[in-house]
């Protein structure tokens, strides 16, 4: 009779301890977050998983986070991985979300990129058209040689960069200093490979065009964001004013 009484009673205090566990675990309803973005396609998308986001549409700033009524609003509302976003809000729950453009970090970044793209343009302007003698080859393997410190600290600072033009930028840079490293004006065959140095000096110098106008891009997009953010700012304050 002790363990047929005693069983129901361990029974219960276990189902008891089980069940609290459950509601400790439910997760609260104010923390719960709904994440929106549009496609390619002008269509909206709805997640409560950040994960479930494409990269591509992180990095462009596409994302808006919404959250349940009663949740209080944090000073950092940015959720990670995401790009910047600040949020102004009104007297009645109103808000205002905005891209700001570059942050000071990544701007520069950005000019330093694009001046040390144009050094390599100019590099490859010095040999489009110069004869492929021992001579000009070793002028050529030198410049290269004294540029490459300059690339890789480029490389280096680039490393871990979230704007996607920096990305590729990077990209070329990696693969730029993977063969300046193995670039030399002695051995066999030399002036077939003096040509060949010639040539890539001239194709890394159109690549660097074609990215310094993306990044020109990037700069003129974040001028206009930044314009934009402030105008947004200004209205806001004004309606904070009158109230």
């Amino acid at each position: 009779m002790k363990h047929a009484i005693g069983l129901p009673k361990i029974f219960s205090k276990t189902m008891i301890f089980a069940l609290l566990g459950c509601i400790f675990l439910l997760p609260d309803p104010a923390m719960a977050k709904i994440y929106k973005y549009k496609d390619d396609q002008g269509r909206t998308h709805f997640t409560d998983d950040a994960s479930k986001i494409p990269l591509k549409y992180r990095e462009q700033g596409a994302v808006k986070k919404f959250r349940g009524v009663n949740e209080p609003t944090p000073a950092s509302s940015t959720p990670p991985g995401f790009p910047g976003q600040a949020s102004a809000g009104g007297g009645g729950g109103e808000g205002v979300e905005e891209d700001e453009g570059l942050n000071e970090k990544d701007e520069a970044l950005v000019n330093k990129t694009i001046q040390i793209f144009r050094v390599g343009i100019a590099l490859g302007n010095k040999y489009k058209n110069t004869m492929p003698n021992f001579t000009n080859g070793r002028g050529a393997v030198d410049d290269i040689q004294r540029g490459l410190p300059l690339k890789e600290s480029l490389a280096s600072e680039l490393a871990g960069t979230k704007v996607p033009e920096l990305k590729e930028a990077l990209g070329f840079l990696n693969q730029s200093i993977a063969v300046d490293k193995q670039t030399t004006s002695v051995g066999a065959g030399l002036p077939t490979r003096i040509a060949g140095i010639f040539r890539r000096l001239a194709d890394e110098g159109e690549q660097q065009s074609a990215l310094i106008q993306k990044l020109e891009k990037v700069l003129e997009d974040s001028e206009k964001k930044k314009a934009e953010a402030a105008k947004k700012k200004e209205e806001v304050s004004k309606k904070e004013k009158k109230k």
